[in-house]
């Protein structure tokens, strides 16, 4: 069954792909194309370039901790957690698309094993 999900999903690229084509050879913009298929311009050009959907990786990390938690743990300001992860003095994840922070507990944890004194406020 997953096979022939895989051969209908290829054919319908395929015909997507012509389709695109032989609009595009008629001079029709990709926001013509686009608004006629429902997609975005951007994708109609990826789809006739041949350039398929990124692949994103997603991190899943069990207790990702937001900066204000983070800061919570260690008795330091928010900006001095930021602060030392654009310094690389603690490790930090970039999260979805707007890149928001997060950080894994066990980094955190290390964290304070490595610079004790910094809990002890």
């Amino acid at each position: 069954m997953n096979e022939s999900k895989q051969i209908i999903s290829k054919q319908i690229k395929d015909s997507r792909h012509r389709q695109i084509t032989s609009l595009r050879k008629t001079g029709v913009t990709y926001a013509e194309i686009g608004r006629k298929l429902g997609l975005s311009k951007e994708r109609i050009r990826q789809i006739e370039k041949g350039i398929s959907k990124s692949k994103k990786r997603v991190l899943q990390f069990d207790n990702m901790l937001m900066p204000g938690e983070v800061a919570n743990m260690l008795g330091v300001h928010v900006n001095t957690v930021r602060r030392w992860a654009n310094r690389g003095i603690l490790k930090a994840y970039s999260v979805g698309p707007r890149g928001d922070r997060r950080f894994r507990q066990r980094d955190v944890e290390s964290f304070l094993v490595k610079y004790p004194s910094v809990s002890e406020g």
